[in-house]
């Protein structure tokens, strides 16, 4: 299972996130041009994206660091990766050209995402944050169809059955903590977040699977 996870799914993944930077651009064609904030992300959204962290001014942002990049603790010469608390991004007010958080909000807890995005509203001139869309039937991070759609108890059970759980090693506090913290957003809960932003919309086979809010202000 593991080699399928490998030489499959994350392939499969990469190709995505290509893609779905290219909509982005061609939406926000001026977004490597500034000041760049990635809220919650890490180097492999970028290398997956073929950006080259070294050419622009990056700064990644997160509550931890993922041992994926661990290599990038400090300050290199144009992108840095740092760690705050997940309440208070620490930066003045309209200090980034660009905010862009990917794949982070459904890990937010429930009662903290209005701050989340308060947080993001506040220190970007212009923002990008991207989700999982709920109404695709494959679950993302468990890569488990239905998963989402179940009643949260009975998913929290099923959750270790897709194809993650199966092709990594890990335990069942660890599959049910994971669980727990992901909660995949309703279009309507997640376009309330940035009222005025525009959407866009990245499909398969027909299907949204995730959505991307762009909110520019200059």
């Amino acid at each position: 299972m593991r080699n399928l996870w490998l030489s499959f799914f994350h392939p499969l993944s990469a190709h995505f996130r290509r893609r779905r930077f290219s909509q982005i651009l061609r939406s926000a064609p001026e977004f490597l041009s500034g000041r760049i904030l990635d809220l919650g992300g890490s180097i492999h959204f970028w290398e997956k994206a073929g950006i080259d962290l070294e050419e622009y001014d990056i700064t990644i942002l997160n509550i931890a660091l993922d041992g994926q990049s661990a290599d990038m603790r400090g300050e290199t010469k144009s992108s840095r990766i740092l760690i705050y608390d997940g309440n208070t991004i620490p930066y003045p007010d309209l200090h980034f050209d660009w905010v862009i958080s990917n794949s982070v909000i459904e890990h937010v807890a429930l009662d903290r995402r209005n701050r989340f995005c308060a947080e993001i509203a506040r220190v970007g001139r212009n923002c990008i944050v991207q989700t999982p869309a709920f109404a695709f039937p494959l679950e993302p991070h468990f890569v488990l169809p239905f998963l989402h759609w179940l009643p949260r108890e009975l998913g929290r059970r099923l959750a270790g059955f897709g194809i993650w759980g199966l092709s990594h090693k890990i335990t069942r506090s660890q599959v049910d903590r994971y669980f727990d913290e992901v909660n995949l957003l309703r279009l309507a809960e997640f376009r309330s977040f940035f009222p005025g932003a525009q959407l866009m919309t990245e499909r398969f086979a027909g299907l949204p699977k995730s959505y991307v809010l762009i909110l520019k202000r200059s």
